[in-house]
């Protein structure tokens, strides 16, 4: 027959074919849901049954319901007594469980950060095994994150030992190989490609590729295909099946089981016992895993042919090329096949080993459910998972990402939904902030709350990994077990029962599938829900497989494995669809349901591909002309006026979650202002459940309606209001509130202060080394006002009244070392001017440079020798510092951008720079020069590393590669620099050998005895002042300094005691300036002559006015707690009605007392208390012990996440009567 004839019934044929039987599913693994009974032992795994009563769980949480950190074991090496001490201060605030995690360094790969012991060693195995040993007496679960270990990124990680790096498991691409048109009668002949496993001549017509052709491996022949083709024009295509080298391939038969054997059985085999009791929390982060759309595996062709029914193969050109109406099917048929096997192989057999010990299995994806088609279907491949999970970093929530996660476990009856909350908000990180955040994550659906920083090390404030630590370094720690119990009884409750919603949208993978814009539908998909949740309406993705098993029953599409129960159903701009999703909007349409389209029309799907009548009629039946938009907010418009609400505002729009647990109807309502008006379709008793004390009260019902129930919301707009019907019992209105206008009384203004420190340095978290003064970090000065000292200033710099406000500000162990005249530019008289100032003996930074007759100013240059350049230590790592100090100290030209650094790049007026300074010495010695040299090859990201193009000693030009012989006195050094970039210059004796250790946190010529320290003055030495603003109530200071010291405190001396200790003749009540007089060593100016931090003692006796401390001084620097105390009158009739302290505003966290006795802990607004059980008629006190963040201790460190240093009781605090 001639290939014309047979187009003509290939259509036809095709349909035919494509419908025909296929191998049936097997039956456990289609019902995803189906849950295995975990052990006796199992935590944080909620109930379903109707006979529940959540309450008694609400009010006193059952274990592992509570936060579950990342706990990164890197920053230094692992110690096993630090360890268990961590894990019992976190055990003490109530928190379930940790989960280990590595970091990673930037180089190529992005190798994991590993310290002593390495991963999976045996000593590794020991420390786990202890900590793991000390998690099972705690109660608490432990359990590692995959994150670093497993990416196929080219590095050396732990999964590239363990699997990648064996040939037979890695991962398999499909490629396709050349593409040769043949003429019918001509012979061919060509080579066979590499990784070929098959080749196939396909009939074209009118430039069309057709199913079928013919298998060309019977003509292979020493690698070579020989072929006549028969009459009519062929395309011959060549596949090949490539190997992946560095991955794994998830299509593989047993993979999962590998992974399981060679990764997380090894837990329960260390484990004590060798149970899994105790195990808990295992996490994939970021997984990369398989190759994409185009997966294979060696019975791919096979298992297609089972599954679907016909030969890949006859049509496997469709998976590129155009080839007709069947195109879009064959790839969606590709891409569920592929994603069957990937979940049968890999997913669902390491999901099992989970479920079957009861643990937490979670999952924070590159793309967080924002990308549809990641892993080729997201749905399909998170639901093996037993927390569905995603990150929301920066102290934000987001709606997309939770109801993504939700959704999956919603529809698949997972017990919980991981919230990975808020990396990189920065050490001023509050719990005000994170507390809103987390509680609109959890009315997205969230469950379980995982704080993302909990470092086992800081390493002297410079190892930190997209901070803050959230833990027990923060100084509001002693505060955190009140904000994480709020959590823990919302995670209960959420977690208990199912979630209500009216709305289902679908989820859109299809369209990615058969390459038909599925980003367009995934953006309306999200559009849509963002504005339904906007206009108070909650909803829920669905995807295909969940619609399959779904039935219509009176009028509403039932999940009902999920106990879901929807209204109304919208598609989004998918004009591919699987063929169940239409079927069931169809049916559902036809029984009365609301089903809607924003967009595009589906015109294809895995039935039969394009062109299809039965698609086209399915359409027809599952949207009505009305129910077809253009625009989102024209569905969403029509959704409100659809049906009955579940929850409406009155006169207002408020968000909701809806759970039914047992017998009770739970809302979760945000955004009602107080005493408002909401309309709930739910009747019967009605009560507000107070998660932060578990105590329930009715609330007050205005109006039963038909459908429902109005009720008035008690709470501020910030909170978050649990209101629980239970339909069951009649409800009782409450007593009326009384309206009377309260009365208020502002307190005064100064309080008493008392400072608490909080900062343990005991492990050297904050500053290393560890000495007997910095085991505790309490009051410091850091900063200074500085200057040398005149005539006048030695009469008046002592006086509090002395204006420094022109002085320099120098923070400790920083100083003048050069003075930099530059830029320059590029067509100066180099050896003119390099003669002129190579003359110089003594710098004068008031006189200019004449330079091509444009005046130029010498600036101080400052450094530190053990620190480097101010804020600037050079390279790091991703998301913060990584315990690196570069010897690099020189930094010329303008700032930029660069991968983890600061880049010096030339300036507009040019890359010229001269150094100036003096090399004092007491005696002549010849000294040596070392200089920067290039920069490695693998950093070409880094600034350019400047090297001197001249050097000058006492006058004369020195080769920098030969000893210099120094003068007794100063010997004026002068450096010229010809580009912009990073360097370092250092000149030290020679004959001095150099340090045999190393401070931790220092360049290298910090420890070193022979190198030579610069003098801008040129043995002109001045006593030099330092001033600060301290503490209220200092009473003494210790100063550590390269010199002799006096002290003044409010112009009045201090007494001099031994080891640097000054004590106070009389102590300030309020803040109180501190001056001191230092005469300095040689080549020791500004900050380098006080090496650490001022220690400020204090007395408890000062005073302080309410507002941000930061700005009083050295408290500008402190992080740690701050008592303040005053005392109130009451008379008799004021302490008859109800008393409430109003704090105004906070930051961080405070505790209150009243009369000694504790009457609440407030970590967010509103900031107030009822004291009325604490006060009494006559005087009375009041202490508010309030915490701030670390942000304060981390302005003088160079981290990139300082944070807002505003900490204190705010105020103006108020008695409200």
């Amino acid at each position: 027959m001639h290939l014309k004839s047979i187009s003509h019934v290939f259509f036809a044929l095709s349909v035919l074919f494509f419908l025909s039987p296929v191998k049936a599913a097997d039956t456990e693994f289609s019902d995803s849901v189906k849950r295995m009974q975990p052990p006796d032992y199992a935590a944080g795994l909620p109930r379903r049954d109707a006979g529940l009563d959540v309450l008694p769980g609400f009010k006193t949480p059952p274990a592992g319901y509570g936060e579950v950190p990342f706990w990164w074991w890197t920053g230094d090496k692992l110690d096993i007594d630090r360890l268990v001490w961590q894990l019992n201060e976190l055990h003490k605030k109530g928190i379930s469980g940790v989960q280990v995690n590595y970091s990673h360094y930037d180089t190529p790969g992005w190798l994991t950060e590993n310290d002593e012991p390495d991963i999976f060693t045996e000593e590794w195995w020991k420390v786990y095994s202890n900590v793991s040993k000390e998690c099972s007496k705690l109660n608490m679960g432990i359990g590692l994150s995959t994150y670093t270990l497993d990416w196929p990124r080219g590095a050396s990680n732990l999964f590239f030992h363990l699997f990648y790096s064996k040939p037979e498991l890695n991962a398999i691409q499909l490629e396709k190989g050349p593409q040769i048109r043949v003429k019918g009668g001509e012979t061919r002949t060509f080579d066979c490609v590499e990784n070929q496993f098959a080749v196939r001549a396909y009939p074209v017509i009118d430039g069309k590729i057709l199913r079928g052709g013919v298998d060309l491996a019977p003509f292979i022949k020493d690698g070579k295909v020989t072929w006549t083709a028969p009459e009519g024009q062929w395309e011959v295509w060549m596949f090949r099946a490539v190997p992946q080298k560095g991955s794994l391939n998830p299509l593989m038969s047993g993979s999962g089981d590998t992974v399981i054997k060679g990764f997380f059985q090894q837990f329960q085999d260390h484990n004590a016992g060798k149970s899994a009791k105790g195990l808990n929390y295992f996490f994939n982060d970021e997984l990369h895993i398989g190759v994409g759309k185009f997966a294979w595996n060696t019975d791919f062709a096979e298992e297609f042919r089972q599954r679907k029914g016909y030969e890949l193969l006859e049509v496997l050109p469709a998976m590129w090329s155009d080839m007709g109406n069947v195109t879009p099917k064959v790839r969606m048929d590709y891409a569920d096949v592929r994603m069957s096997l990937m979940e049968e192989r890999y997913f669902k057999p390491i999901y099992s080993w989970h479920a079957s010990r009861g643990m937490i299995f979670a999952c924070d994806s590159g793309g967080r459910g924002l990308s549809p088609n990641e892993f080729g279907d997201y749905f399909r491949v998170t639901r093996w998972y037993s927390a569905p999970g995603h990150d929301t970093p920066g102290g934000n929530a987001d709606l997309i990402k939770g109801k993504v996660s939700s959704s999956i476990a919603n529809l698949y009856q997972r017990p919980r939904v991981w919230l990975e909350g808020y990396h990189s908000l920065g050490w001023g990180a509050t719990p005000e902030r994170i507390m809103f955040a987390t509680r609109e994550n959890f009315l997205y659906g969230c469950t379980l709350f995982n704080l993302h920083g909990l470092y086992y090390a800081t390493y002297g404030s410079h190892w930190e990994w997209a901070p803050p630590c959230y833990h027990f370094r923060m100084p509001y720690w002693n505060h955190m077990d009140v904000f994480l119990g709020y959590f823990d009884r919302l995670s209960y409750l959420l977690s208990q029962g199912h979630f209500v919603a009216d709305v289902a949208v679908v989820y859109p993978v299809a369209p990615y599938e058969a390459d038909m814009d599925g980003n367009r539908a995934k953006n309306t998909a999200f559009d849509l829900g963002r504005r339904l949740m906007a206009a108070g309406i909650n909803f829920e993705f669905i995807d295909n497989d969940s619609l399959a098993r779904a039935v219509v029953e009176n009028g509403r599409l039932v999940v009902k494995a999920a106990n879901a129960s929807y209204q109304a159903l919208v598609l989004t701009d998918m004009e591919a669809v699987r063929w169940p999703t239409i079927e069931k909007a169809a049916a559902f349409a036809q029984a009365g349901g609301k089903v809607y389209n924003v967009g595009a029309l589906p015109v294809v799907s895995d039935r039969v591909g394009r062109e299809d009548p039965e698609l086209a009629a399915k359409v027809n039946l599952a949207f009505k002309p009305e129910c077809r938009f253009g625009k989102n907010e024209n569905a969403v418009e029509a959704i409100r006026k659809a049906f009955v609400q579940d929850v409406r505002g009155v006169d207002q729009v408020v968000r909701a979650l809806h759970r039914k647990a047992g017998s009770r109807d739970i809302y979760m309502v945000m955004d009602a202002k107080p005493d408002s008006v909401v309309e709930f379709r739910a009747k019967g008793a009605v009560e507000f459940w107070d998660a932060w004390t578990g105590a329930t009260t009715p609330l007050r019902v205005i109006e039963e309606t038909s459908t429902g129930t109005k009720v008035e919301l008690p709470m501020d707009t910030y909170e978050a209001q649990i209101v629980v019907f239970s339909p069951d019992r009649k409800h009782v209105n409450p007593p009326r509130k009384n309206n009377v206008n309260a009365t208020s009384r502002t307190l005064a203004n100064e309080w008493n202060v008392t400072f608490v420190p909080t900062m343990d340095n005991a492990y050297g978290d904050f500053r290393m080394p560890v000495t007997a003064d910095n085991k505790m970090i309490g009051l410091e000065a850091r900063r200074f006002a500085w200057a040398r000292e005149t005539e006048a200033l030695a009469k008046t710099a002592m006086l509090p009244a002395t204006d420094d406000k022109k002085w320099t500000r120098q923070l400790h162990g920083y100083g003048p070392q050069f003075y930099v005249l530059g830029p320059l530019p590029d067509n100066v008289d180099v050896k003119q001017l390099d003669a002129e100032l190579a003359k110089l003996k003594l710098v004068d930074p008031s006189a200019s440079v004449s330079v091509n007759g444009k005046n130029f100013t010498w600036r101080p240059y400052e450094f530190s020798w053990r620190m480097g350049k101010e804020g600037d230590h050079g390279h790091q790592g991703y998301h913060g510092l990584k315990r690196i100090v570069t010897d690099d100290f020189i930094c010329l030209g303008k700032q930029a951008g660069g991968l983890n650094e600061t880049r010096y790049e030339a300036e507009k007026d040019g890359k010229r720079y001269y150094l100036w300074t003096c090399a004092t010495v007491s005696e002549a010695v010849s000294a040596s020069i070392t200089v920067s040299c290039a920069a490695p090859a693998d950093k070409s990201h880094t600034s350019k590393v400047i090297t001197p193009a001249e050097v000058f000693v006492n006058g004369e030009v020195v080769d920098i590669g030969k000893p210099v012989s120094l003068k007794a006195g100063s010997n004026p050094v002068l450096v010229r620099y010809d580009q912009a970039g990073r360097g370092h210059f250092v000149m030290r004796k020679a004959d001095v050998p150099a340090a045999g250790s190393r401070t931790p946190l220092s360049m290298r010529w910090y420890d070193d005895p022979g190198v030579i320290p610069f003098d801008v003055y040129a043995g002109d030495q001045h006593a030099e002042w330092f001033r600060f603003l301290s503490a209220p109530g200092t009473e003494a200071i210790h100063v550590q300094a390269s010199g002799q010291v006096q002290a003044w405190i409010n112009g009045e001396p201090m007494k001099a005691k031994r080891g640097g200790r000054f004590v106070a003749r009389k102590v300030p009540v309020s803040t109180a300036v501190v001056a001191l007089r230092i005469v300095p060593q040689t080549g020791r100016s500004g900050g380098s002559l006080i090496p650490e931090p001022v220690i400020v003692e204090t007395d408890g006796t000062g005073m302080l006015a309410l507002g941000d401390w930061s700005q009083a001084g050295i408290l500008n620097n402190y992080s740690g707690g701050v008592c303040y105390k005053t005392s109130f009158k009451l008379a008799k009739d004021e302490i008859k009605n109800r008393v409430i302290l109003r704090l105004g505003s906070v930051v961080a966290t405070a505790e209150v007392r009243v009369n000694g006795k504790k009457a609440g802990v407030r970590v967010a607004p509103p900031w107030r208390i009822d004291i009325s059980d604490y006060v009494k008629s006559g005087e009375n006190t009041l202490e508010v012990l309030v915490y701030n963040t670390l942000a304060n201790h981390y302005q003088t460190v160079p981290s990139r996440y300082r944070g807002s240093p505003v900490s204190g009781l705010l105020g103006p605090v108020a008695l409200e009567f």
